[in-house]
């Protein structure tokens, strides 16, 4: 049986768990299942279990089917790592070392690429509103007057999640005490009106792609008093079907899927924003789209998986 290695960031193996969210877990745990039924026995580990003299993962932990438990396992060798660690600078390097024994999926170049905000902005140029990295105080009042929205967007270079993403005033941001490490600044898009035939209200659409195939779309819309429409800051999830995803985007499903060609196999996804006038906009991209599904959402879970299961069956040749 084939070994695919689920690998996520730093845990202390003597206090771990393998979820801390039960809903989570399900999820998982159904993938896991799915992937043993056709003949891929599933791992999750941390990149510090990794053996970096002996090539191999010191710790991992298996679920070995429907109606089992989680168990400890040790010394394991996958044939394919799927990548789900945080883009750090020190996770890379990590990764790397990894990858001279293991196949990624993504592309450890890819994750790079698209998860680097200010790169994914440059190559997006049109769908994009200009973006500035900043590291002091004294960059952002250089910035500020080109700006021409009266609110800004701070966000870390390379992070998800909304993770120290804010949106402030000029003045607000002027206030703000120090900072320390690199930013993107962006003018603020006015979301308000919804995505055009869809929804109303401030938002994000997520295009969820398998290569060049968008498995699901959602839109993320901010909980009360938030501009911040991730589901880690609170945000509410709608699944929007695929026939009803405004046309205007296509021009930019059709420039990533150009732009990403040579890296197959690829998972990804592709957030936009429609401002006042329906124009589509670029957020981010994120090269680790979630494998945690709600009941609601039961049908997009099961192509997800059904996708997920193909690439990693055609990547081990099985």
């Amino acid at each position: 049986m084939k070994k695919v290695m689920i690998l996520f960031g730093k845990s202390d193996w003597k206090s771990a768990k393998p979820f801390s969210n039960k809903d989570y877990q399900y999820s998982y745990e159904f993938f896991y299942t799915l992937c043993k039924k056709n003949g891929i026995q599933m791992y999750r580990a941390s990149y510090e279990w990794y053996d970096y003299e002996k090539a191999v993962f010191k710790h991992a932990w298996i679920y070995e089917g429907e109606g089992a438990k989680w168990k400890k396992v040790g010394n394991i060798k996958p044939d394919l790592i799927y990548d789900k660690t945080k883009a750090r600078m020190e996770t890379y390097y990590k990764k790397e070392l990894i990858g001279e024994y293991y196949p990624f999926i993504n592309d450890q170049i890819f994750t790079r690429l698209i998860d680097d905000k200010l790169t994914t902005s440059l190559i997006f140029e049109k769908w994009s509103k200009k973006s500035w990295i900043i590291n002091s105080k004294e960059d952002l009042k250089i910035i500020l007057p080109k700006i021409k929205s009266s609110k800004i967007v701070l966000k870390p270079l390379c992070e998800s999640g909304g993770k120290d993403v804010e949106i402030l005033s000029k003045k607000e941001a002027l206030e703000k005490s120090s900072i320390k490490k690199n930013f993107i600044v962006q003018e603020f898009i006015d979301s308000s009106s919804g995505v055009p035939r869809v929804s109303r209200g401030m938002h994000d659409l997520r295009l969820v792609f398998v290569n060049d195939k968008i498995i699901y779309a959602y839109i993320r819309e901010p909980k009360k008093g938030s501009y911040l429409a991730n589901l880690a800051q609170g945000g509410k999830l709608i699944i929007v079907p695929n026939k009803k995803i405004p046309k205007s985007v296509n021009p930019i499903i059709k420039q990533a899927n150009e732009a990403f060609i040579t890296f197959d196999p690829r998972v990804y996804s592709l957030d936009l924003m429609f401002d006042r006038f329906g124009r589509p906009w670029i957020v981010e991209l994120n090269s680790m789209p979630g494998l945690f599904f709600t009941p609601e959402e039961k049908s997009s879970m099961l192509q997800m998986y059904a996708e997920l299961l193909k690439v990693f069956k055609k990547k081990l040749g099985i």
